[in-house]
């Protein structure tokens, strides 16, 4: 019997030739990457062909030993971003579809939900426009550029990176701000211009509707959200809803001790500034004021005014009062119909049993032509006949009724 002596040699190259020419290994065939090595060795990572899928679709045989456990999670996918995809480039990437039984891929952006929901991970080798390679969702990418120089920025080790809101795929320490989507991608383990490293794990943050007990369909602007013990869910309502009626608010609210003596002087003895566009068509302001005349009848008088300034030079009238008594709550209610206000005057109920109940005269007007589209000063002035007499003012209020 003869001895046949025969070598095998197994088919080898280096790891940007395998990716270049792509090739299909037959079933069971072992190919080696020689300048990819198994860690803490220098053995070079190997795959074994099925006879089916070509080198980039085929992943290295895992790293054995009992000292040795998997660290990185890869998913083989297929980019459709319209680029060929570097390695070095390190561009985050989100589910677009699914194509040739593996999903596809697009740039990740942080600007809206659509475009970062599907967040999924990192590239981790060269993958040609419509071609397939693999990414890390979980894991290390290394012999990279982080240093921050590629996006403009500072980094250092440790750093959290999100997705960029505004260039597709990028990363940036820079925290994304509302309305932009929060979508941590990793962190840098090492900070160096071609070794660095990062640690890649997507935490996709969570819009408040997308979480399992809030129901919130369709909010309005100024909504809050509400529970809601019947359906066990949190609920977007407008306050008027949850309150079964419809508030109103004070603008301003003075408690003032302040009083007119010793003068015959029109003056002012309190106002209340109402900022622009606070007011809206219909509503109404109400002016309260609680005084306390001493000396003769008749010979005091109180006011109210709108102005652009704190000041009785150019305002516009809006009431008047005369004293005919010692003690009066003024109530004066204001409807607004757009931006220019006509008058309502009211007669309130007493709120003391000492007051004596009585509204500002109106004048002899039936529009007042007051625009709050701009800042209006509301001023109370006050004047005396006789300079001996006092108006003492107790309380002065102004409420906006929506």
């Amino acid at each position: 019997m003869s001895t046949i002596t025969a070598q095998i040699q197994l088919r080898r190259d280096t790891s940007a030739n395998w990716t270049s020419n792509n090739p299909i290994l037959l079933a069971g065939e072992m190919a080696l990457s020689t300048d990819v090595l198994y860690s803490g060795t220098d053995q070079p990572r190997y795959k074994i062909g099925n006879g089916v899928d070509t080198w980039l679709n085929l992943d290295y045989v895992p790293e054995g030993g009992t000292s040795s456990y998997p660290e990185n999670l890869f998913l083989t996918v297929v980019n459709k971003t319209g680029d060929n995809l570097l390695a070095t480039g390190y561009k985050v990437l989100k589910v677009q579809d699914a194509q040739g039984q593996r999903l596809a891929v697009d740039y990740a952006l942080a600007d809206s939900n659509g475009n970062s929901t599907d967040t999924i991970g990192v590239v981790y080798e060269n993958i040609n426009n419509n071609q397939s390679g693999r990414i890390v969702v979980i894991g290390e990418l290394s012999g990279l550029n982080t240093t921050g120089s590629l996006q403009g920025e500072t980094w250092n080790d440790g750093d959290v990176l999100y997705l960029s809101s505004s260039t597709p795929g990028n990363l940036t320490k820079v925290q994304p701000i509302a309305p932009n989507h929060l979508v941590v991608v990793g962190y840098v383990v090492y900070a160096h211009a071609n070794q660095g490293k990062i640690y890649c794990k997507v935490q996709n943050g969570w819009e408040i509707g997308e979480l399992h007990d809030c129901y919130l369909p369709s909010p309005n602007n100024n909504d809050g959200i509400f529970w809601n013990s019947t359906t066990t869910r949190y609920e977007n309502k407008s306050i008027t809803t949850v309150l079964g009626y419809t508030p109103y608010y004070t603008l301003d609210k003075n408690n003032v001790n302040v009083s007119l003596t010793g003068t015959t002087t029109e003056t002012i003895l309190d106002s209340s500034l109402i900022t622009g566009g606070t007011i809206e068509a219909n509503d109404r302001i109400i002016i309260n004021v609680r005084a306390l005349p001493t000396g003769v009848s008749g010979n005091k008088t109180l006011k109210v005014y709108a102005n652009d300034t704190l000041t009785l030079t150019g305002a516009t009238l809006i009431a008047t009062y005369t004293f005919t008594t010692t003690s009066v709550l003024f109530v004066r209610n204001i409807v607004f119909k757009n931006s220019v206000s006509s008058q309502n005057v009211i007669t309130p109920s007493a709120s003391a049993a000492s007051d004596v109940q009585s509204s500002f005269t109106s004048g002899n007007f039936s529009t007042l032509s007051i625009n709050f589209a701009t800042n209006k000063y509301i001023i109370l002035s006050g004047q005396l006949t006789v300079g001996t007499d006092t108006i003492t003012i107790n309380d002065s209020y102004l409420n906006l009724v929506r």
